[in-house]
């Protein structure tokens, strides 16, 4: 067994369950969060209108994801807190993405807004069912931070693949330029490959650990020890600020439509985005056992931002170039939404650390919860900002490509340069610091004993 394998306590096969749940889930995510848009453009529905439909959702989105986190971190189902859940999400996912892309063409406007909202919600309760026991599934598997480290970076390599699966396929099935089969019957061969990939999980994987001493707390205790976990709320803070700017997702099929005038462009655009995260979820794992994840993060938000910026003034003229910048931007992007997961298993050994109280379900919870709302944001306020720089999709003008040029390029940048000092300001744990948490929660040191171990 290799040295860094010691101590592992999952089995190969439940680590390739886990990893094929997030090629399932990426998939599913991916037709929703970069399609949504385009399918009511698609749809006759406006910038602006669309936008607030994407953004309506939301709503019903704070409450549910708020309340999901504390019932999963209370309930314990017969098969286990997570696994249940795992289980139901396979089924219901692919039911809601089905139903959200088979909008009746024979209906009206209004019609077609309600059916969509309806099917957005429904698809955003799936989504949260499968995406706060899948992760905090991470920290009941094992307690090793090297396994854990590594489980959640390779989840990233198959997440990336299915994602790249999704993001070449669909537009090859769904428009005019490919197969032109349309949007249901795309959404239905989506969802069958979606739902292969997520259903095995429930039944390999196995919880080992933290059931019991969760299941204790009140709902006000898990409370008062969640909100006195400053680095979670950090962590999450700096992944919300570089997404709320990040408009490649939304504008990728947008631009190619709309601006370069063949949808089909976004497969390749995918493929440029995806290869680099599926090479650095490999590689992370021995990066973060030479290299403090702080400081790589902010690397690759640098690696991001700069291009950006450089490929505004350069433009995409030149094709080349064009695929050269958008492949160096998704490194940056790549290496942040790889690593920046990582984090959140940290902030729970932190808060356990602190607060006694483990929270890991509500703590994906947050996590789930800010994702989701900023996939809504991003596509309501891209749409929004199009549509103030000029751009109608009934009426392309130079002024309107000129805006989402724009909202591709500079908009984007924004993020990582508010959220660069807000890491390095306020988050306080380092990963040698994280170690002897562990060790500490485990009973294999005392906390006075950690106390003496960790960064001043």
């Amino acid at each position: 067994m290799k040295k860094h394998k010691t101590g592992w306590l999952t089995s190969k096969g439940e680590r390739l369950s886990y990893y094929l749940f997030f090629a399932g889930q990426l998939i599913f995510n991916t037709i929703v969060m970069s399609y949504v848009l385009t399918l009511l453009l698609n749809n006759g529905v406006n910038e602006v209108l669309a936008g607030a439909i994407i953004l309506a959702p939301k709503i019903w989105d704070a409450v549910n994801d708020t309340l999901f986190g504390f019932i999963v971190d209370k309930v314990r189902f017969k098969g286990g807190r997570f696994l249940p859940w795992i289980k139901l999400s396979a089924i219901l996912m692919p039911i809601a993405t089905i139903f959200l892309f088979s909008v009746p063409e024979t209906m009206s406007v209004t019609g077609k807004c309600i059916w969509i909202v309806i099917g957005y919600i429904l698809w955003d309760t799936s989504y949260t069912i499968s995406d706060t026991p899948i992760y905090a599934l991470s920290t009941s598997m094992t307690n090793n931070m090297d396994e854990r480290t590594t489980i959640l970076s390779l989840r990233g390599v198959t997440g990336a693949i299915g994602g790249l699966l999704a993001a070449v396929l669909i537009p090859l099935l769904y428009g005019q330029n490919g197969a032109n089969l349309g949007w249901s019957v795309t959404a239905i061969i989506v969802s069958v490959i979606g739902l292969a990939c997520m259903l095995p999980v429930g039944f390999v994987a196995k919880e080992r650990f933290d059931a019991e001493k969760e299941e204790e707390a009140s709902f006000k205790e898990l409370f008062a020890a969640l909100i006195q976990n400053k680095n979670l709320f950090v962590i999450i803070g700096v992944r919300f600020i570089f997404l709320l700017t990040y408009t490649v997702q939304v504008l990728n099929p947008i631009f190619c439509e709309y601006v370069m005038g063949n949808e089909t462009i976004a497969s390749l655009l995918a493929l440029l985005i995806s290869v680099p995260s599926i090479v650095l979820s490999v590689v992370l794992p021995m990066l973060c056992r030479r290299f403090d994840k702080v400081h790589m993060l902010v690397v690759f938000m640098v690696i991001f931002a700069v291009p950006s910026i450089l490929q505004y003034f350069i433009g995409y003229e030149s094709l080349a170039i064009f695929l050269l910048i958008t492949t160096i931007r998704a490194i940056g992007y790549a290496g942040f939404t790889a690593l920046i997961f990582m984090f959140i298993p940290d902030c729970i050994e932190y808060g356990q650390y602190t607060t006694g109280q483990r929270n890991a379900g509500t703590s994906f919870c947050l996590q789930t919860f800010v994702s989701k709302l900023n996939s809504a944001i991003i596509s309501s306020l891209t749409a929004f900002i199009i549509a103030a720089m000029g751009f109608s999709a009934t009426n392309v003008t130079e002024a309107g490509k000129d805006g989402v040029w724009f909202t591709y390029t500079i908009f984007t940048a924004i993020g990582s340069i508010i959220a660069i000092p807000l890491l390095l300001k306020f988050y306080t744990i380092r990963d040698k610091d994280v170690k002897e948490m562990i060790a500490c929660n485990n009973g294999e040191i005392t906390k006075e004993e950690c106390e003496k171990r960790l960064s001043k």
